[in-house]
């Protein structure tokens, strides 16, 4: 018996229940795989290594392994070497270890789980494999959140300087970046945010930086994540202020951000009003130049 066969071998309950187990000698039908619900998932054949495979693939096995977690509150049940329909057919020594190595790489895109006991049999008259293997995620890291309301007048370019951040890219000067953000096609078009947009980047035990480049979305960011912030993108038009004034009381933002952008002539009466609002409120307040890369010294020296 190898250390494969009963690595991390302990007791864990399964929220779905099996009248038999693949494990019981003699046992060559299981009741049928749930598609819709249960935390047990049925494999047969070669589950290629994640490196071999599209990133589409890769997401999508990472996200059946997520779902099954959620089903059985943070358990899961893998059954190699049974077709959905509940035949026992077993796999070859070879696609069983290929198996083990993908369902490890797919806890390790998780990043919030682990294999916790694999056991296997060997089927009669043959050489095949059948084996349960059972994955449950790790306990959460306590975690902190800063919520940052995101503030200042139409144009300022809020939701392009939240763009960079959140998705690590650069804007290309006419807007790709804001575009991550914008959720109306009337927002799409006229380049101005009408609406509330939450967005998020985190930083890990370490220090390292996760956002949208790294992660697949804000679930997963705040799972792999020791600190999160959570920036409030707010309506830049005045017409918009109740829209804006609903994001203020309804998040609870601990920190206001005003974007002020480097070209402008001076501090428009929408910022100062928020500036206004953020010292009545006692909120803390930074301010974030945009535009610095078309502000001349002149005008920039004057705001």
């Amino acid at each position: 018996m190898t250390t494969r066969d009963t690595m991390y071998s302990e007791d864990i309950s399964d929220s779905h229940k099996h009248v038999v187990s693949v494990l019981q000698d003699g046992v060559i039908k299981l009741p049928p795989e749930l598609d819709e619900a249960g935390n047990v998932e049925y494999k047969v054949g070669t589950l290629t290594k994640l490196d071999n495979t599209s990133s589409h693939r890769a997401i999508h096995l990472a996200t059946q392994l997520q779902w099954r977690l959620a089903e059985g509150d943070g358990h899961a049940l893998y059954i190699v070497g049974v077709h959905d329909n509940g035949d026992v057919v077993g796999i070859s020594d070879e696609e069983f270890e290929h198996t083990i190595d993908t369902l490890e790489n797919m806890a390790q895109q998780l990043d919030n789980a682990r294999i916790v006991s694999i056991k296997k049999r060997v089927l009669h008259d043959s050489e095949r494999v059948v084996a349960e293997v059972r994955l449950a995620q790790k306990a959460p890291l306590p975690q902190t959140e800063l919520r940052v309301a995101v503030l200042g007048d139409y144009g300022a370019g809020k939701s392009t300087v939240l763009g960079c951040l959140t998705h690590g890219e650069a804007d290309d000067g006419r807007g790709k970046a804001r575009l991550n953000l914008m959720r109306h096609q009337h927002e799409l078009e006229s380049g101005h945010t009408s609406s509330i947009t939450l967005s998020t980047v985190g930083f890990d035990g370490d220090g390292r930086v996760q956002n949208y480049t790294n992660n697949r979305s804000a679930e997963h960011i705040f799972q792999r994540s020791q600190h999160v912030v959570t920036f409030i993108d707010t309506c830049g038009h005045a017409k918009h202020l109740k829209t804006t004034a609903r994001a203020l009381t309804g998040y609870s933002p601990h920190v206001f951000c005003v974007v002020i952008p480097a070209d402008a002539v001076e501090v428009s009466t929408t910022t100062r009003e928020y500036i206004q609002i953020a010292a009545a409120l006692g909120m803390p307040l930074m301010v974030a130049v945009s535009k610095m890369d078309i502000a001349d010294k002149a005008g920039f020296a004057a705001l």
